[in-house]
């Protein structure tokens, strides 16, 4: 009987696999007793995982998930489900929001030009009256991709980590200073505006890269 085991952030099989190390097409990462095999990057035979592509393994042990990334999803420049990107609000409907964004997964893409849309019923998980009680033009925004359309991609705000990142005054043009949860204050003029705030507000620690 084979004994497979967790150990810390690796997997003792033939060999040790721990998080981040290169793994090849075919090579074992651990049983299903122990991880969620990933659809698109392994396979299971007789209850064993294996790795259905070459590149990094990505131990998750919270969620108990395993997942491979090649260089080639590191450089990629299309738009996957679940996504995070970084974006410029370029004008608000009735319902929603639309924008440009110009990084995804903390990778700068200028000559992009994706389109998002953010309904208000994905702006946060308490209620929201007007749009204008989230955002307006010009703030920039990081969000998640929730749904792929012809053109376009429906994205959400809502999480913790999600929202408004930096926001000018729309009466002088002053950056904003964080004064609450969801509010905003101009330290030239005073004027305070309500938004749908990210958690770390002017004060990013993404490693964007080009």
């Amino acid at each position: 009987m084979e004994n497979n085991r967790t150990m810390g952030n690796s997997i003792k099989n033939d060999r040790e696999v721990r998080s981040g190390d290169m793994v090849v097409v075919g090579q074992q990462l651990a049983t299903i007793e122990e991880f969620l095999p990933d659809k698109e990057s392994t396979y299971t035979r007789n209850g064993k995982i294996f790795a259905a592509r070459t590149g990094f393994v990505k131990f998750n042990l919270e969620q108990r998930k395993i997942d491979i990334k090649t260089h080639l999803e590191k450089d990629r420049k299309t738009v996957k489900l679940g996504d995070i990107v970084i974006g410029t609000i370029l004008f608000l409907r009735k319902y929603s929001v639309g924008l440009n964004f110009f990084t995804l997964n903390q990778k700068l893409h200028w000559n992009a030009y994706y389109f998002g849309n953010i309904h208000v019923s994905q702006i946060s998980n308490k209620y929201i009256e007007k749009i204008e009680d989230a955002f307006q033009k010009t703030d920039i925004i990081r969000a998640k991709v929730i749904k792929e359309k012809t053109n376009e991609y429906d994205l959400t705000t809502i999480g913790p980590n999600l929202g408004v990142i930096y926001s000018d005054c729309s009466v002088c043009g002053t950056g904003l200073e964080r004064v609450g949860h969801n509010k905003l204050k101009c330290p030239m003029c005073g004027n305070i505006e309500s938004k749908k705030i990210a958690n770390d507000y002017r004060d990013i620690k993404s490693d964007l890269r080009y």
